[in-house]
């Protein structure tokens, strides 16, 4: 005997060697994932940071080229020429730089003619349903791109009327009316030969005053706007080292209701882990709410995981093996407590299970189950008694809910219990009205303070029925419908709950008798029967 319990000692100090060795492990393990997180949203805040701040730098350069008009509203081709080119040098996400004056629609065959003296083919364009540059419609007033740089790879846009895309004219109008540099929603540029999504900002130019909305809108003369390649401007910002083990996304969230992917960088056949995603805002991009989403790959995780917690176990259990025959004697009256708490243990855990049995709610439907209604129908009772207020009672019952059961199975019953629990539930509009189920398939609700149970009773019947479960075993209705029983008392020395709930019962009695799905009330007076507190007696 002896012999066996220096075996379990050292048997049990061995397990609690590795425990301890698992823990230790598995506490370093968590700490340096904790560092893993911090150290993977620093980057992600430092990529945002940065492309923030190239957007700002972009946005800046936009502001020369407003100021040349600014100061030279009749800014000719070639002096634009000259400042966007040396804009475009120090900015290189920028796709090109516009200029596109107002043009009122008495103005158009003249402003046409005065732009083919320099290019043969221009004319104030929009996109056709098809995709396709076309001759733009009559319109009151239009915004066509008169200058453009670089003028090579961006030809098509000379002459593109703004005011003829619907998302381009609300930022303009936005700008306008605002007086401020705006942004656009995500589009697909006119002159994009790749995949990538872009965006505009816009600045308006006017001449005179523009103290109030109606000078704005009277006095702009046109705008200058940037056109910007998301891609191009997020590889910029990262100088052009884009990580292997992370997707980056962008998304436009100004419109939560209409969120809008911005730019996908996923590596080819990465695998993601959940587990590691972080997302940050950027700061207003003129009016625009940009979000980034940062995942990591799991090559990424696993890189950045060290030894230390393999180590810290190895060491453990090394540590373990060499102090077994000390820990043997040290762990001595341990394991005697240990026992006594795994007893205790099993105490708790009955006492647990007896405690969740006698829990006052329904396991199936999530309602109260009958010892809560007979405790609160007791409470409720006697606070009517004390303030001499009635008390109503509603005993419902599922028609030929047997034959159901008996037609689609017990699992279908149990899921038709639970519709029509939460449907009562639903039901009621007061705190105090409470509704409970009774057993198998009847409930029971409580109205305090109520006279006219009757309004409730054909609610819960209207609802019910509005669910339209099928019920073929319910040969008269086709569907799953319900008897309700009501009574009403106001407590007094002559009667006691039980007296209530009988009348309650008597009238669920009478409603499915009376051929079911209705609702009898019981109007007489609920009194307790005096043979029959004389036969309780003898």
């Amino acid at each position: 005997m002896a012999l066996l319990k220096r075996r379990y000692i050292r048997m049990f100090a061995v397990i609690i060697g590795i425990v301890f060795s698992a823990s230790l492990s598995a506490l370093f393990s968590a700490s340096e994932h904790e560092n893993i997180v911090s150290d993977f949203e620093f980057e992600v805040e430092r990529k945002a940071a940065a492309f923030s701040q190239t957007l700002d730098m972009n946005f800046e350069a936009l502001q020369s080229i407003s100021t040349l008009f600014r100061t030279y509203p009749d800014t000719g081709y070639l002096m634009f020429k000259q400042e966007a080119q040396r804009v475009l040098q120090r900015h290189s996400g920028i796709q090109g730089l516009e200029w596109a004056p107002r043009i009122f629609q008495e103005e158009r065959t003249d402003a046409e003619r005065v732009m083919q003296l320099h290019f043969p083919e221009f004319s104030f364009t929009h996109i056709s349903p098809h995709g396709n540059m076309a001759i733009a419609k009559e319109s009151q007033e239009y915004y066509p791109v008169y200058y453009v740089e670089p003028y090579f790879g961006n030809e098509k846009v000379l002459g593109f009327d703004l005011g003829s895309n619907p998302r381009r004219m609300s930022t303009l109008i936005e700008a306008r009316d605002s007086g401020q540099a705006k942004a656009t929603a995500s589009i697909r540029l006119i002159q994009e030969t790749e995949n990538q999504r872009g965006f505009l900002t816009m600045v308006p130019i006017y001449q005179g005053a523009v103290s109030t909305l109606a000078n704005r809108q009277k006095n702009i003369i046109g705008i200058v706007l940037a056109v910007n390649r998301i891609g191009d401007i997020f590889v910029m910002s990262q100088h052009g080292e884009l990580p292997t083990d992370l997707s980056i996304r962008l998304f436009d969230i100004t419109n939560p209701k209409q969120v809008e992917l911005l730019f996908d960088r996923t590596p080819k056949d990465a695998i993601l882990s959940d587990d590691l995603r972080y997302t940050t805002s950027l700061p207003s991009v003129l009016g625009r709410q940009w979000q980034m989403e940062v995942t990591a790959t799991k090559s990424y995780l696993a890189g950045k995981k060290s030894m230390t917690p393999i180590i810290v176990f190895a060491s453990g259990i090394m540590l373990t093996a060499f102090f077994t025959a000390y820990l043997s004697l040290m762990f001595r009256h341990s394991g005697l407590v240990e026992k006594e708490v795994i007893e205790r243990t099993k105490d708790l855990d009955f006492a647990n299970n007896e405690l969740r049995k006698l829990s006052q709610n329904d396991a199936l439907t999530g309602l109260y189950n009958r010892r809560y209604f007979d405790e609160y129908a007791s409470r409720e009772w006697l606070r009517a008694q004390r303030t001499q207020t009635p008390l109503s009672l509603l005993l419902i019952d599922v028609d030929h809910f047997k034959r159901y059961n008996d037609c689609y199975g017990h699992h279908a019953g149990d899921g038709c219990l639970k519709q029509i629990a939460s449907a009562l539930q639903h039901t009621l509009m007061r705190s105090q009205d409470i509704v409970c189920r009774y057993g198998g398939e009847e409930f029971v609700i409580v109205l305090p303070d109520t006279t006219e149970p009757g309004n409730v009773a054909e609610r819960c019947r209207a609802k019910i029925a509005a669910l339209g479960i099928e019920h073929n075993g319910n040969e008269d209705k086709g569907k799953v419908s319900i008897s309700i029983g009501a009574a009403t008392a106001v407590p007094s020395g002559a009667n006691q709950f039980q007296d209530l709930f009988n009348a309650a019962d008597e009238a669920l009695y009478e409603a499915k008798s009376s051929g079911r799905d209705c609702t009898v009330i019981r109007t007489d007076d609920v009194e307790s029967d005096p043979l029959a507190d004389e036969d309780l007696s003898a």
